[in-house]
């Protein structure tokens, strides 16, 4: 490996950006998770071991700074803060969710990146994650769809604007994450059985696969302005 890094995950209690969080940590790097919910981060903590953590309201711009300032300069930035937003037909959900939905993932993820430029080392990097709704259209994901197309045209923005510092975004694919716990266990099992049969690698995403892609995009050092699909193969 090379020199120990210093890496921000935000998101990083839960789902892919713990995965992201555990990849960094196996390589050897400092990590810092961060999120809203400090029981969510004392619980992450407990799974990952060595790493520091910092509770963030990623939707208030004083509370990111604060973060910023408390945590100094970093290598890597690493966005997996918010969700798709509410899912529905356009013409029931209205463009009240496509306001939601950008508040919760692109204006979260966009506050972040603002607030951690004058931190970044000028050999780091911002690595965000949108999602596959951004690049195929998909019935009943207009929100979702529209939030993670605006972070592919940010993060290729900024790769140009605040170069040398390298941006990039992942792009995951169905994966099998905590927000789904919520749904009953007999109706999860049913629809990621379904997803994969479609999928040619016979499976949906698990978490650490997209973790693995982020460290590799991350500490690629001629990788830049490029949104890597995480798919299983969907998109064929």
């Amino acid at each position: 490996m090379a020199h120990k890094q210093k890496v921000l995950v935000l998101g990083g209690s839960s789902g892919i950006g713990e995965a992201a969080a555990s990849a960094f940590l196996a390589s050897g790097h400092e990590v810092i998770i961060a999120s809203r919910s400090n029981d969510k981060l004392k619980a992450a903590k407990s799974r990952l071991g060595d790493v520091a953590t910092f509770a963030v309201d990623a939707t208030d711009d004083a509370s990111v700074a604060a973060m910023m300032a408390a945590i100094g300069p970093i290598d890597h930035l690493v966005l997996t803060a918010g969700g798709g937003g509410s899912g529905g037909p356009f013409a029931q959900i209205g463009a009240a969710a496509l306001a939601v939905a950008f508040e919760a993932k692109l204006m979260a993820q966009a506050r972040l990146a603002q607030a951690a430029i004058p931190h970044l080392s000028q050999s780091g990097s911002i690595t965000f994650t949108g999602g596959v709704a951004g690049q195929k259209a998909l019935p009943g994901m207009v929100a979702a769809g529209v939030t993670n197309m605006g972070l592919e045209a940010l993060a290729k923005a900024l790769a140009v604007e605040i170069a040398p510092v390298r941006v990039n975004i992942v792009v995951p694919g169905l994966v099998d994450t905590p927000a789904y716990a919520g749904i009953p266990d007999d109706m999860r099992t049913g629809f990621f059985a379904g997803a994969a049969a479609g999928l040619p690698v016979g499976r949906v995403g698990k978490a650490s696969d997209i973790g693995a892609a982020i460290l590799a995009i991350a500490t690629n050092g001629y990788m830049t302005g490029t949104s890597v699909v995480v798919d299983g193969g969907g998109h064929l």
